[in-house]
């Protein structure tokens, strides 16, 4: 992995590909708060389980930005970079778990997620996105970026709805610097009924329905008190795109 990611920030400044890398996903290490989902029109989600606990941590996943997030110079609000998609706006709100649940302003906000059709930017030769499709995007920065918190503990982005890959659920990658230290790696998990819709629409229905649940992911299906503290509280339709918000606990 060391390898790929230091070619992958070569092929950033002069258009290197980097070597294959193999989808693997890992189970949590710990346990914490968020957001619940909603139907594909309205919220009805309470944002979180009630109370101010530790967002649960999930694996980085095979794809961060190579050389970890603080490397990744995307300081941006719109991470979308022409992909096509299903417009979705995120906010993610940081609290203080050792404060009331106070929120953090100033906190660094990375995500990142897959394309309408399962692939990352920035490697090659991936596999369990849409079959027959080439699949090298070293290089590439799409869907990624950060943002800091606002006064209001917020981080807000624009992107397109994820699609999917073999083995995982649908979701979204996210990390959490404080002063630029990792204060939590974590991930969202998106309602499958809303996916399921999202995934038969003209420009993701190369790919279709994702057939892997949260409850059967490697990530989110460990624990369902985990996973409905992971649930983005998502408001929309196909037509006009959607909302999600998050809200993740952090200890300082």
């Amino acid at each position: 992995m060391e390898q790929t990611r230091a070619k992958f920030i070569k092929s950033l400044l002069i258009g290197a590909t980097s070597v294959p890398v193999i989808m693997q996903a890992c189970k949590k290490d710990s346990v914490a708060s968020g957001t619940s989902s909603t139907s594909d029109s309205t919220s009805t989600g309470t944002g979180s389980t009630g109370t101010c606990i530790v967002t649960p941590t999930e694996t980085e996943g095979p794809f961060p930005y190579p050389g970890g997030e603080l490397t990744n110079p995307l300081e941006r609000a719109d991470v979308t970079e022409g992909q096509t998609g299903i417009p979705i706006s995120y906010i993610f709100t940081i609290v203080n778990t050792n404060s009331s649940c106070a929120v953090v302003s100033g906190a660094r906000v990375d995500i990142w997620h897959c394309n309408k059709d399962g692939y990352y930017s920035g490697y090659d030769n991936q596999n369990g996105g849409v079959s027959g499709l080439a699949t090298n995007y070293a290089g590439q920065t799409f869907l990624r970026g950060y943002q800091l918190t606002d006064s209001n503990g917020q981080a807000k982005f624009t992107s397109i709805y994820p699609g999917w890959y073999t083995s995982r659920a649908t979701h979204v990658h996210i990390e959490v610097y404080v002063n630029n230290v990792l204060k939590k790696t974590t991930q969202g998990a998106f309602s499958e009924s809303i996916s399921s819709l999202v995934h038969v629409t003209s420009l993701y229905k190369a790919h279709g329905v994702n057939p892997t649940s949260n409850s059967s992911d490697s990530v989110f299906g460990d624990s369902a008190t985990d996973l409905a503290n992971e649930m983005l509280v998502i408001a929309g339709d196909t037509t006009n795109g959607y909302s999600a918000t998050f809200t993740i606990g952090i200890a300082l």
